[in-house]
């Protein structure tokens, strides 16, 4: 979250707030689905338990991206199909760098499933902020 803060412009943050906490609701849902309850993947065991880990990092890792992401949107169609899969790749390779390092876990997920989450989650963010602030 601390890189955010350098990234993001403090005047925007009406617009990047909704992202912010629309990126939480989505992560943690997730998590709630495919973790806990389907156990398609789990984070590594930790001194704290996996709900919180799961919290924390839907509050203070991913969120983050999606107000950086909203921060630097493009306005034209084309501009934001390259920058919707340069953010996809983006976020893959950071999970990538989890999952080979052992800090998650795949059963029965793989990197597919996160770039149709992803891409589905920043459509989604997208389409927020469209609605909200009618650009």
């Amino acid at each position: 979250m601390s890189i955010s803060l350098f990234l993001i412009d403090r005047k925007k943050l009406k617009v990047l707030i909704p992202a912010y906490l629309l990126s939480s609701v989505i992560g943690f849902s997730l998590d709630v689905i495919f973790d806990f309850t389907l156990k398609y993947y789990y984070y590594i065991n930790a001194p704290i338990p996996n709900g919180i880990l799961s919290f924390l990092m839907e509050t203070f890792i991913g969120p983050p991206y999606g107000m950086i992401f909203m921060q630097y949107l493009p306005k034209d169609g084309k501009s934001y199909i390259l920058y919707l899969i340069v953010w996809t790749l983006l976020l893959t390779a950071i999970e990538a760098v989890f999952h080979i390092n052992k800090l998650l876990i795949y059963n029965r997920w793989n990197y597919f499933f996160s770039v149709i989450t992803y891409i589905s989650t920043l459509l989604t963010i997208t389409a927020q902020y469209k609605y909200l602030f009618k650009e």
